[in-house]
């Protein structure tokens, strides 16, 4: 790439971590997923096919990939001192100017785009429920985790896909006039989706486009050539990468022993139990800062 130009209000926003959202909700999503070892009821269960490639999937990220150097960024701006001033950006304009507010600025919630779609073994809302499940016989817990996400539109918002042995599930949350939660849930089926990375990138960029304010004026500049063309720029995590690059093959569509599928609509705060006879999955959606 000869020319490569960042726009410094990004990428001030990004460094200092104090985006601020103008409409984008992001919620922590907890899940457990278990099996009822008793089936109840005389309910025949039949392997089902479970069809996948017309899903947009991605899969939660270890830690990030590839990131910023930002240290070498931040020596690199090529600009003359008249040219700009950043630190116009930080303070007013005019020292001497005297601004009165009438109403108080408004509160906006903090968003951590940075941290999206990151897996996480820890669970806060739903401990007390894995523990109790824990101890119960006529269940057998199959995995637990949590992660942090945006609630997007119902379009533009992907399932995460997560698998564990020969198991997995799928969960989508959206935004709509309501929240609303999609649930796949299977055992015993050879899937495999694309990890997507491009389109976690894609929403996470799109988030911290969205949260410059409007009042904010855009700069740009250029980094030098000797920085561009060094190859520390970036930051390759050589594990993740090397993983990703042996992803095993994709397999969208196949088999499963059991499957749940259902879609509901959610209130954020609250326990979301999702029933088969044969799978358990409760899930806990609730705002990122409590």
């Amino acid at each position: 790439m000869n020319s490569f130009r960042l726009l410094i209000t990004l990428f001030i926003f990004s460094l200092s971590s104090i985006a601020e959202s103008k409409s984008q909700e992001e919620y922590m999503i907890e899940v457990i997923i278990f099996e009822q070892l008793e089936i109840i009821g005389d309910e025949r269960l039949e392997p089902k096919d479970l069809n996948l490639i017309n899903l947009d999937t991605i899969a939660l990220l270890d830690k990030p990939d590839i990131a910023l150097n930002e240290k070498i960024i931040l020596r690199s701006f090529d600009f003359d001192e008249t040219d700009l001033m950043i630190d116009q950006l930080i303070v007013n304009k005019n020292k001497n100017e005297k601004i009165q507010e009438i109403d108080p600025p408004i509160s906006r919630k903090k968003i951590n785009e940075s941290k999206w779609y990151e897996r996480q073994q820890n669970l806060n809302q739903l401990d007390n429920i894995y523990r109790r499940l824990d101890r119960r016989k006529e269940y057998r817990i199959l995995h637990k985790l949590s992660w942090m996400q945006p609630a997007l539109g119902k379009d533009e918002s992907p399932f995460v896909h997560e698998i564990f042995g020969d198991n997995g599930f799928l969960i989508k949350l959206y935004q709509s006039r309501y929240l609303h939660l999609d649930v796949i849930a299977y055992l015993e089926g050879n899937l495999r989706t694309d990890n997507n990375s491009d389109l976690i990138k894609e929403i996470k960029f799109d988030a911290l486009k969205n949260s410059i304010p409007d009042n904010v004026t855009n700069y740009e500049i250029e980094i030098s050539d000797k920085i561009k063309n060094s190859n520390e720029i970036y930051e390759p995590n050589q594990e993740i990468t090397q993983a990703n690059t042996d992803q095993i093959k994709t397999i969208e569509v196949g088999k499963v022993k059991y499957l749940l599928d259902e879609e509901r609509r959610i209130f954020k705060n609250e326990f979301h139990y999702f029933d088969h006879p044969k799978i358990g999955v409760i899930i806990s959606v609730y705002d990122s800062s409590l």
